[in-house]
């Protein structure tokens, strides 16, 4: 895809802060140690002229565009580009496994996380009627319960769904779910509900502390109040009554 680029422009990653999408490609671009600039796009009733040019097919965010013009569209997409594109000699962290079957295994499980679990997660705070609330906590429990057997499975031990000794680094499975942890904890506040425990989820609680330390996550996530207050105002936008 192409994008409209000025000359002498570095590589720009278009989004909004608060987006966890956004969240999963400025990770991505952390563990990789590129640099880019952050664009801002806005919260309108229409969709930039920016954006739609950047990303036709669907109109969303974050789009990464590159120098010369062309643009990179969907995180999960995004996050595999950048392993590719800055990999090598000297560069940061690898976010895809080199064995292929694992490969393979974080490309599953990051299709599920966004097929089945942020849609059950977002549908908690956002669900029109209790009844929806309740069946969309169901769904995500149901989700994380198959996640937390996809960790044990996948990190072999170690601190991340990456795999390897204490000293590895997050990858693509782990940026996946991690950019959601802020609208998972927000969630909690909202609705009095305890998502990541020790009796159900163990393993995943105990990486979603580790993860949140790391400095890839550290520098884009934001705080809990300020998602809280987000969806809020989500709430609001949508006539959606919160958690009592």
């Amino acid at each position: 895809m192409a994008a409209a680029a000025e000359e002498g422009e570095g590589v720009r990653l278009l989004g909004g802060r608060m987006s966890p999408f956004t969240m999963r490609a400025r990770m991505a671009l952390a563990l990789r140690g590129v640099e880019y600039e952050l664009v801002e796009e806005a919260l309108h009733p229409r969709k930039s002229g920016r954006l739609l040019a950047a990303n036709p097919a669907y109109g969303r965010i974050p789009v990464l565009l590159l120098p010369g013009g062309r643009a990179v569209c969907e995180s999960a997409v995004i996050a595999q580009y950048v392993d590719d594109a800055w990999g090598g000699a000297g560069a940061g962290a690898a976010i895809l496994p080199v064995d292929p079957y694992e490969r393979a295994m974080h490309r599953f499980w990051t299709a599920y996380i966004d097929d089945k679990f942020w849609p059950a997660l977002d549908a908690i705070s956002l669900a029109p009627t209790p009844e929806a609330r309740a069946t969309a906590t169901a769904s995500t429990r149901a989700a994380l319960k198959l996640l937390e057997e996809a960790f044990a499975a996948r990190s072999n031990g170690g601190a991340f769904f990456s795999g390897g000794g204490a000293a590895a680094s997050p990858g693509l499975l782990d940026v996946a779910l991690g950019c959601f942890l802020p609208a998972l904890w927000a969630c909690e506040n909202l609705n009095g509900l305890r998502l990541l425990d020790d009796d159900a989820t163990p393993l995943l609680r105990a990486w979603s502390a580790r993860l949140a330390a790391t400095p890839a996550a550290m520098a884009v996530m934001p705080e809990t109040e300020e998602v809280v207050a987000f969806t809020r105002f989500l709430q609001t936008k949508f006539g959606v009554a919160g958690s009592k």
